[in-house]
């Protein structure tokens, strides 16, 4: 039994030795691990100081370097390295002597301007300063910390060119160091920041270029407004005249027609001889028989062209005070092809000679509840728009068609056509792609409403090249609630 038991135990005090043996060699071969790591790591910081000093003798440089290696290399608390170290951790710095020359960079402003230590210490500071971007100063200039502590936004420059923004503090280093001379930097990148602000400050600006044209167009609306009550006011002004006229003219034709049937039957009386020595009495007349007999024959031609051209006076005058009506009003049956007659004839101006206006089954529609003087002013606006895109001769083509609830009409012209990212816009108010002063960008936002308080849709088709149609439908009936606006 003895025997056994001297056997027991020298088999757990040669387990026992074994597992010593064990724990030993791993101990070992940790610490070796950990001191061949901080060998690595000392020649690791030694590189870099070696590498850094290779660019520049500065004292103060070394020593925030010599901080920052430390502290990375041997993962170190920062804050327990005094108020350098946690500047070096918390912000870009930058350290330069007192001509400007750089002499240390921390990880974070390497990384930010994404230069590296050699391209940037022993460089001049101007080094980071943006080229030919003079809206983007201030810079970076050590001359701003000559009278104290400077703060402000900088704009610098990265080495591949673009710019970022920082807001930095600048200060000499006599403020931290009694035995260096130079300047220091550090600050934080608000570049993102100061994009936004950018972009925000854009925006107002060109809210305010939008306000500024409405308030413009506003008083420019007033002015039409105003101008259209005088123009109704200078209408009625004119047909008092008007009628004067027309009436005398009528009166005058009866004169010359009475006149002209003496003349006649005088020349029948006497012979031709007779007759032209009593034209060649009155030599302050200095007529002959030839051209008596040429106004004669005239004159009803002249008087009929005079009448023609009043009674076309007469028409604009209506016209014009049908246009500028602008109160409320209820709608009441309406004739399509009256208010397109009233807009031609409104828009005789633009079209002239050079557009041909061709149109369609414009007798055979129904009256539609509406308001003319509104729909005139619609097709006024659609004829003139298309008479201005169209460069030389084209033409204008209005076509309509009706069913049991809608009237539909087409008006296309032979113009240039729209492209499609105007087409977006062309009902928005104060939209135009006309020149400043040549266009309101109201026209066709005033004809969408006029239509839409019509209980009806007014759509527009165009390509570049092809030409514009504008599509209207108009309700056939309408609730007696609904009134023009």
């Amino acid at each position: 039994m003895e025997s056994i038991m001297n056997k027991t135990d020298i088999g757990f005090g040669m387990e026992a030795q074994g597992l010593f043996l064990v724990s030993s060699t791993v101990i070992l071969l940790i610490i070796i691990f950990f001191l061949y790591k901080t060998y690595r790591t000392s020649i690791n910081v030694e590189a870099k100081l070696s590498e850094f000093a290779s660019l520049t003798d500065n004292r103060f440089g070394r020593k925030m370097h010599l901080i920052e290696v430390n502290a990375d290399e041997y993962k170190l608390n920062k804050s327990l390295l005094g108020p350098l170290a946690r500047i070096i951790d918390e912000y870009c710095v930058l350290t330069t002597d007192s001509q400007g020359t750089i002499t240390f960079a921390n990880g974070k402003f390497l990384s930010l301007s994404g230069h590296t230590f050699s391209h940037l210490v022993s460089k001049n500071e101007s080094i980071n300063h943006p080229q030919g971007h003079d809206s983007c100063l201030p810079i970076m200039q050590c001359k701003h910390a000559e009278n104290g502590v400077w703060n402000g936004e900088v704009c610098n420059q990265r080495a591949d060119g673009s710019l970022y923004w920082m807001n930095m503090f600048l200060f000499p280093l006599s403020y931290i160091s009694d035995e260096d001379d130079g300047y220091i930097y550090f600050g934080t990148n608000i570049t993102d920041i100061k994009t936004e602000n950018n972009q925000l400050i854009q925006e107002v600006k060109e809210k305010d270029q939008k306000l500024s044209h409405v308030e413009t167009m506003l008083l420019h609306s007033e002015k039409m407004a105003s101008l259209g009550t005088i123009s109704a006011g200078i209408a009625h002004e004119i047909n008092n005249p008007i009628a004067m006229l027309s009436s005398n003219l009528n009166r005058s034709r009866e004169y010359m027609d009475a006149m002209s049937k003496v003349i006649s039957g005088l020349q029948k009386r006497i012979s031709e001889e007779k007759f032209e020595q009593f034209l060649q009495a009155e030599t302050k007349l200095k007529i002959d028989h030839k051209k008596l007999r040429f106004i004669l024959e005239d004159h009803p031609a002249l008087i009929d062209e005079t009448s023609e051209g009043i009674e076309r006076i007469k028409q604009i005058i209506r016209d014009l005070k049908n246009f500028s009506h602008n109160q409320p009003e209820f709608f009441s049956p309406t004739n399509i092809a009256t208010c397109i007659a009233t807009s031609l004839n409104l828009a005789k101006h633009e079209l002239k000679n050079r557009i041909n206006v061709t149109h369609t089954n414009l007798e055979t529609l129904p009256l539609i509840p509406g308001s003319e003087s509104q729909l005139s002013q619609v097709f006024m606006n659609l004829f003139v728009n298309a008479a201005q895109a169209i460069e030389g001769k084209g033409t204008i083509t209005i076509t309509a068609d009706y069913d049991d609830q809608w009237c539909t009409l087409k008006v296309a012209d032979d113009g240039p056509g729209i492209a499609s990212e105007t087409l977006e816009q062309i009902f928005e108010p104060f939209y135009t792609t006309k020149p400043i002063g040549k266009g309101t960008g109201l026209g066709l936002s005033i004809c969408h409403d006029i239509i839409r308080h019509h209980g009806g849709a007014m759509t527009v088709e165009s390509h570049p090249g092809t030409g514009t149609a504008f599509f209207i439908k108009l309700p056939l009936k309408q609730s007696e609630k609904v009134h023009a606006a």
